[in-house]
C-alpha cells in the first residue's frame, strides 16, 4: 500500500466496520457504559468493567467524530452516557475514581490506582471537550486535588498503589496524567492545569530519561532512581514513541523547546526497538540496548505511527524518509492485527514466531488504534 491507500484503508474501515460494531454492541444500554470487551463473534462478554475503558472509549467516539468515521448523534451519545456512566459508578468521596465495576455497575476492585485517575482525568477532559458541563471540570479538579493530597511524592510526582496496597514508582501512569494535563490545556486556560504539565514535563526530563543513555525507565525507587537488574534497566519502545508524541503537543502548547528530547526518544526507539525485517516494535528492551521481549503487542506500533508522523513534519527533507518509513511500517503491521475472523475487531499481540491468538478484543485497545490512524491519516504526506 502506499499512503493514500492506507489513509483510505483506515478511513473505511472505521466507518464500515468499528463504528457500527461497537456502537451496537460496545455500549450496554441496559446498565450504562462501555463493555469490556467483544467475542470474535461480536458479542459482549460477561465481564468487570475498568474506568480505564470508560474513558478510552469516550476519547474513540470523540475522536471518530472528528475523522467523520461515525455520526454526531451517536458519538455524542456515546460520550454523554459513558462519561455519566463513570462518574456515577466509579467517584469515591475523596475525590479519586475506582479502577473497576461489575456489569451490574457495583463496584468489583475498589483501588484508586494512579493509572485510573489519569484516564479519569483524560475521559473528563474528552467530556468537557464535547460539552463544556461546569460539573466536568469541578469533578477533574477535585481528582487533581486528591493526587496532590494523599499520592504526592517528595521527589515529585505520585504513587503508584495496587490491590495491597502496596505502593511503587512507575513513569507509565504519569506518561497518561501528562496526557491528560495536555488535554485540559488544549481547551481550558486554568492554569491548574499548566501547573500540573509542567510538573510532568519536568519530572520526565530530570528523572525518568537516563541521562547516560538517553532512554526513559519504567520502574523506580521512591527517589526516582531506575531500579536495575544486573546493572540494566528496563524500557519499552512504544512508550518512548508515546513520550515523544506528548511532548510534541506540550512544546506546542507552552512554545518551550523540548525538540532534542522528542527526537532522541524517538531515534534511540527506532534504531533499537525496531525489527526491520519483521516491522515491528518490541514490547520491552533492557538499558543496554538488547530486546527483554521479542514478541509485540498491536499499541507500540500505533505509538510508533503517530509518532514518526507527527515528529516527520518538522525535520528537513533528507531526514523524512526515516520517519515515514516507521510510519509506513508500523500501519502495515498494525493493519495485520486487524485480520480478525470478524471485521471491525483486533489481535493484542503477534508472538515472536509471528502468530496471532485469541477469541476477543479489547475496548480499551480502539483508543491506542484511533489516535495513530488520525495522525496518519492527517500528517502523512
Amino acid at each position: 500500500m502506499n499512503p493514500s491507500q492506507r489513509i483510505e484503508f483506515s478511513k473505511n474501515w472505521l466507518t464500515q466496520n468499528v463504528f457500527p460494531l461497537w456502537s451496537e454492541k460496545g455500549i450496554d444500554r441496559k446498565n450504562g457504559g462501555f463493555v469490556e470487551s467483544l467475542t470474535f463473534e461480536g458479542e459482549p462478554m460477561d465481564l468487570p468493567r475498568r474506568a480505564m475503558v470508560q474513558s478510552r472509549q469516550i476519547y474513540s467516539f470523540l475522536t471518530g467524530l472528528r475523522m467523520n468515521t461515525v455520526s454526531k448523534e451517536v458519538a455524542t451519545f456515546a460520550v454523554q452516557q459513558g462519561t455519566k456512566y463513570m462518574v456515577d459508578k466509579f467517584s469515591q468521596p475523596s475525590g479519586a475514581f475506582i479502577y473497576s465495576v461489575n456489569p451490574d455497575g457495583t463496584p468489583k476492585s475498589l483501588n484508586p490506582d494512579l493509572y485510573t485517575q489519569a484516564f479519569a482525568l483524560f475521559g473528563l477532559a474528552q467530556a468537557y471537550q464535547l460539552d463544556p458541563k461546569p460539573e466536568y471540570k469541578t469533578r477533574a479538579k477535585e481528582l487533581v486535588k486528591y493526587l496532590y493530597r494523599e499520592r504526592s511524592v517528595k521527589a515529585g510526582g505520585f504513587t503508584e498503589l495496587d490491590e495491597k496496597g502496596t505502593v511503587s514508582y512507575k513513569s507509565n501512569p504519569h506518561m497518561h496524567m501528562f496526557e491528560s494535563a495536555i488535554a485540559w490545556m488544549q481547551i481550558d486556560k486554568d492554569q491548574e492545569w499548566w501547573k500540573l504539565g509542567d510538573e510532568l514535563a519536568q519530572l520526565a526530563i530530570t528523572k525518568f530519561i537516563d541521562q547516560q543513555t538517553g532512554v526513559l525507565g519504567e520502574y523506580f525507587d521512591e527517589n526516582w532512581n531506575h531500579l536495575r537488574e544486573n546493572g540494566r534497566f528496563i524500557y519499552e519502545p512504544g512508550h518512548q514513541f508515546e513520550w515523544s508524541w506528548l511532548f510534541s503537543l506540550y512544546q506546542e502548547l507552552t512554545g518551550k523547546d523540548c525538540k532534542a528530547i522528542r527526537h532522541n526518544l524517538f531515534l534511540l526507539a527506532e534504531k533499537h526497538g525496531t525489527d526491520p525485517v519483521r516491522k515491528i516494535a518490541y514490547d520491552e528492551m533492557w538499558s543496554d540496548f538488547t530486546p527483554k521481549l521479542i514478541s509485540s503487542r498491536f499499541w507500540p506500533q500505533c505509538e510508533r505511527i503517530k509518532a514518526a508522523v507527527r515528529l516527520g513534519t518538522e525535520v528537513p527533507a533528507g531526514e523524512k524518509a526515516a520517519y515515514q518509513k516507521g510510519a509506513d511500517d508500523g500501519m502495515d503491521t498494525l493493519f495485520k492485527f486487524f485480520e480478525t475472523p470478524k471485521k471491525g475487531m483486533w489481535y493484542d499481540q503477534l508472538s515472536a514466531q509471528d502468530t496471532f491468538s485469541g477469541n476477543s478484543s479489547k475496548s480499551s485497545s480502539l483508543y491506542h488504534i484511533i489516535n495513530a490512524l488520525e495522525e496518519y491519516v492527517n500528517l502523512r504526506n
